[in-house]
């Protein structure tokens, strides 16, 4: 799902969704060379998981920049929707199912805060697994008897240059899809370019300007998407003529992610509460690959970055 503040600046409509959708598709091809969807590298797979295993990479990388959220808190209006967004579709003829949980509550209160303190290793581009301290806060959990509530993580408003998120903690896709990603943040979109768009004097010209609008266009939905300035590219292409090569170049130097925040990641992410009717107390929801996951593109100084972790109680 989309946070609200975030599906309102969308419109709250499915077309601004699609759009949003769209970029990401652009950003992130299916069938470019990830990591992650080689299966001869995936160890941790039997010969015969590598059959069924999902060539998904480029869905997990749409997730995580669109700033997607496994949870979220809304004030609910009926006029307004909560858009569940699936970007998997189906593989080889098969669909997966899923599972949508909604709750109700007329009120919130914290009951357990704290800060933890995460060592980060000595390198800008890295991705951490925080699954451990899920165990932790379960046990908080069961002493204040919480029954429903939310377990959330944010990041100290101090921290820069790193991100949360909520994903499958797969080596090939943490190690290598997103640190590839954080480098060049254009690098699988510019990657999949046709090889006609790469010669473009061997095209008939109408073809050659249609096939480099289309590709104009690309890169203004990945920058919008990495909140990047749309009017630099706008000017470099104009000034270039559209040669590939020369943009292509260009574009990779603007797209280097050096901000305090990178595409849509937030510094936030939430876990959901929740126990049966006749139990007493609550479990912390997970997905079956679902990891809290902190990401960051440039070292801290003091190599520990802190998370401001809550409990909070539905009534």
């Amino acid at each position: 799902m989309l946070e609200q503040s975030f599906a309102t600046k969308l419109g709250n409509t499915s077309e601004g969704i699609h759009n949003l959708v769209r970029s990401a598709r652009r950003l992130f091809p299916e069938g470019a060379p990830y990591w992650h969807d080689q299966m001869e590298f995936r160890d941790e797979l039997s010969l015969e998981q590598r059959k069924y295993e999902p060539l998904n990479a480029d869905s997990h990388l749409a997730f995580i920049c669109l700033g997607l959220c496994n949870s979220v808190l809304y004030n609910y209006d009926p006029k307004d929707p909560i858009f569940f967004i699936d970007l998997d579709g189906e593989f080889q003829g098969t669909y997966r199912s899923r599972k949508l949980l909604a709750i109700g509550y007329h009120d919130v209160s914290c009951v357990h805060e704290r800060f933890i303190p995460v060592e980060m290793p000595k390198q800008d581009r890295c991705a951490l697994d925080l699954s451990g301290h899920l165990l932790d806060f379960q046990t908080v959990i069961d002493q204040n008897k919480i029954h429903r509530g939310v377990l959330t993580f944010e990041l100290d408003t101090q921290e820069k240059h790193a991100g949360v998120t909520v994903n499958e903690f797969e080596n090939l896709l943490m190690e290598r899809d997103i640190t590839d990603v954080l480098k060049n943040p254009l690098k699988y979109m510019l990657g999949n370019v046709s090889e006609f768009a790469k010669h473009p004097l061997s095209l008939p010209n109408k073809a050659k300007k249609v096939m480099m609008y289309e590709l104009h266009q690309a890169i203004r939905d990945g920058l919008r998407l990495a909140s990047r300035g749309v009017s630099a590219v706008e000017h470099i292409a104009e000034r270039l003529g559209m040669q590939l090569p020369l943009l292509e170049h260009a574009v990779d130097l603007i797209a280097t992610p050096l901000e305090n925040r990178w595409m849509n990641l937030g510094n936030s992410m939430r876990f959901l509460i929740n126990a049966e009717d006749n139990e007493e107390t609550g479990r912390i929801v997970t997905g079956t690959y679902q990891s809290p996951i902190l990401i960051q593109w440039r070292r801290a100084e003091s190599d520990i970055r802190h998370l401001k972790v809550r409990l909070l109680k539905f009534s």
